[in-house]
C-alpha cells in the first residue's frame, strides 16, 4: 500500500472561452453585470453559501474588476477560473460555467479542466 505524506488538494481550474458578440470593446465587469443570475443560481445550487455575505453582487462585481480582462468586440478570450484561486469569481464561475451559455453581449463555453 502506499501513503501519500504530503498535502492533498482537490482544488481545480477550470478554463473556458468568453466571447463578446457585441460591436463594443466589454470587461469582465460587463459580463458579470449581464449574468448576475449565476450567482444568484450558485447560491441555489451550494446552498451552504447562501448566508455567507462574501458572496453578493457588489463582492462579485468587486472581484470581476480585479480581474481586469478585455474582451474586444467580437473576439474571445480564454478565462480561467479555479477555487483554490481565493478570489469570489473564481469559486462561482469554475463551476457555473461549466455547461456554456449566452447573453445579450457574450456567450462562453468550457474549454479545458485544469488540475
Amino acid at each position: 500500500m502506499k501513503i501519500k505524506l504530503d498535502f492533498i488538494t482537490n482544488s481545480s481550474s477550470t478554463a473556458f472561452m468568453i466571447k463578446n458578440i457585441s460591436n463594443k470593446k466589454l470587461n469582465l465587469t460587463d459580463f458579470v453585470l449581464e449574468n448576475l443570475f449565476l450567482l444568484n443560481d450558485w447560491l441555489i445550487i451550494y446552498d451552504w453559501y447562501a448566508g455567507d455575505k462574501r458572496y453578493t453582487p457588489v463582492r462579485l462585481l468587486e472581484s470581476a474588476a480585479d480581474n481586469n480582462i478585455i474582451f474586444p468586440p467580437k473576439q474571445a478570450r480564454r478565462c480561467v477560473f479555479g477555487d483554490e484561486d481565493g478570489t469570489i469569481i473564481g469559486h462561482v464561475y469554475d463551476y457555473m460555467l461549466r455547461d456554456g451559455g449566452k447573453s445579450k453581449s457574450f456567450t462562453w463555453q468550457f474549454h479545458e479542466h485544469l488540475r
